[in-house]
């Protein structure tokens, strides 16, 4: 493999999408350590090899089955695709190629973790419902993103599935503490999705995708994004009030949860005919969402 066809590579992989989704795992991982499971660093290295591959395989296998209607994206650092295909489509079937290698990787390796672990059935079931939701976003015959079901697979995907198995990985078994923080988590995930959307409105019309901008405009989704981010500051409320994850100091998450709540209020006042303002509107909601993640979990992390 020569350097040029390297980075290519490595571009289609969009690495940078992995990185809140080791922030997730590790905040199930953080929780389950709270509640009592033994801090195991090989434990929490070998399941993230599993969740990490299948969340890699996403990339590639997305570019692939969107690189048509990529072809009417404007590429940004965080949508539209990586662009990769469009302008060097004899990678195509080396794309997907690894995004098979990667999840059938993920499931060796989920199958090796239960041999070691012996978890039971419904830890493998998670790994195969998660990596087949992650495929079949693009992938016929589902096509979730073109179907109207993109943002809630991965609502579930984002805001369940993965800090459920950080938790599962670190424990053996899903608890009360992590299903309650899922709520807000996905809350969060659709944040996420919508934020990912908005600049492809009609790049997404034009290639067929069914979303919530391409169906009510780029309006509905900015108010969307605002409802979805307050629910979370609601929810943690709510979970504060109750005490369901003691020790954690659930207003501190409350406090925390203003900061993707601005970002997101902050939609409200770009201009839509203007592209510029739209990208820097992305980047502000995703860095409110990493710094929150990463709050929370150095914050979890002095507590395990």
């Amino acid at each position: 493999m020569n350097y040029e066809r390297f980075k290519l590579i490595l571009k289609l992989a969009r690495l940078r999408f992995l990185i809140p989704g080791i922030l997730i795992y590790s905040l199930g991982g953080l929780i389950a350590i709270i509640d009592g499971a033994r801090a195991d660093p090989f434990r929490f290295l070998f399941g993230y090899t599993i969740f990490g591959a299948a969340h890699l395989s996403v990339s590639f296998s997305n570019d692939y089955f969107d690189r048509e209607a990529d072809k009417m994206a404007i590429q940004t650092q965080f949508s539209g695709g990586s662009g990769v295909l469009v302008r060097h489509p004899e990678l195509s079937g080396f794309a997907l190629r690894f995004a098979i290698f990667l999840i059938c990787l993920s499931i060796v390796i989920a199958v090796l973790f239960e041999i070691v672990y012996s978890y039971g059935p419904l830890f493998l079931i998670l790994v195969a419902f998660g990596s087949l939701m992650g495929w079949f976003y693009t992938a016929p015959p589902l096509k979730l993103a073109y179907r109207g079901a993109g943002e809630v697979s991965s609502v579930i995907a984002t805001g369940l599935i993965m800090p459920v198995m950080g938790y599962y990985v670190m424990a053996g078994r899903i608890d009360a503490s992590i299903l309650a923080l899922s709520f807000p988590l996905m809350c969060y995930a659709l944040f996420f999705i919508l934020s990912v959307e908005l600049p492809d409105i009609e790049a997404d019309r034009l290639g067929g995708k069914r979303n919530l901008f391409t169906f009510k405009g780029r309006m509905a989704g900015i108010v969307t994004a605002i409802i979805a981010t307050l629910s979370a500051t609601v929810l943690f409320v709510v979970l504060a009030l109750m005490g369901t994850l003691r020790p954690v100091e659930m207003w501190l998450f409350v406090l925390l949860s203003m900061i993707p709540l601005a970002a997101a209020l902050h939609g409200m006042i770009i201009p839509s005919e203007d592209r510029r303002p739209v990208e820097l509107q992305v980047k502000l909601n995703l860095v409110a969402l990493m710094l929150i993640l990463v709050a929370v979990d150095i914050y979890l992390g002095t507590l395990a």
